[in-house]
């Protein structure tokens, strides 16, 4: 069974601020020594939600891939690569993620959905990822304060936050929302969203793209719009997804903010 975890980090004082930011650099040979790690990025945030070409260096982000619910559990709990930020953050909290549907690939990389693929359950979790073209990057900002908005004032999305490895060059967006449904229709029909999507890719605007949808399987800590996000999760498995993302899991991942 592969989970993803996807680690949030924040960190209030100037010090702690300049030692996060080091850690962009210093922190990757230890976490890439790290047992059973399968894949990992560590990444910054954007000002506000994420979104925003200004950097918030008060955040940042560990997304990692593991071979197992417990030993993901164990190793963010207690891997000795991970030492400085628990002991440095302020805040911290961890999704424990079941990938369900996933389309493309991350630096090469596919994330792993087992066979059958997971039922999806509530709440939905996306992840969006994308490497913009440098060519398209006037085209892509501009659209994505009106996005964000949207989608902070959308009731159905619970949590939602913009993170990425290079600023303004990938982009990453991880949300959770309460069904298939609403993020559909957020992803595929919204004025801001549903036509940032369709210009994308009838224009070409991304040179790599990942788009998996996970079930929360734990949730551990404590972060501003994740309170509630945990009480959302249904006993009961909905109807079976495939293993690869269709054209409707697609657009529901599109990378931009969604």
């Amino acid at each position: 069974m592969t989970v993803v975890t996807f680690s949030l980090f924040g960190f209030s004082s100037l010090r702690r601020r300049l030692w996060a930011l080091s850690q962009m650099g210093f922190a990757k040979p230890a976490l890439r020594r790290m047992p059973d790690l399968r894949f990992f990025k560590l990444m910054g945030t954007g000002s506000g939600a994420g979104f925003s070409t200004r950097p918030n260096f008060g955040v940042y982000t560990l997304l990692a891939e593991w071979p197992s619910l417990e030993i993901a559990r164990e190793r963010i709990a207690s891997a000795r690569a991970l030492d400085g930020y628990r002991n440095t953050a302020d805040r911290m909290a961890t999704l424990y993620l079941e990938p369900v549907t996933t389309r493309g690939q991350w630096d090469g990389h596919v994330f792993e959905v087992a066979d059958p693929a997971p039922a999806q359950r509530m709440p939905v979790v996306a992840m969006t990822r994308a490497s913009i073209r440098p060519s398209k990057l006037t085209r892509f900002w501009p659209r994505v304060p009106a996005i964000s908005d949207t989608a902070e004032a959308e009731p159905m999305r619970h949590f939602m936050i913009g993170t990425g490895e290079i600023p303004w060059l990938h982009q990453v967006t991880m949300s959770a929302w309460t069904s298939v449904e609403a993020m559909e229709a957020f992803s595929r029909r919204s004025a801001t969203h549903g036509e940032a999507v369709r210009t994308a890719y009838r224009d070409d605007w991304f040179s790599e793209y990942c788009f998996t949808r996970f079930n929360l399987l734990a949730l551990e800590g404590r972060w501003q719009g994740l309170t509630d996000v945990e009480a959302l999760s249904l006993p009961t498995p909905t109807a079976p997804a495939t293993g690869r993302a269709d054209d409707a899991g697609r657009a529901a991942c599109a990378p931009a903010p969604a």
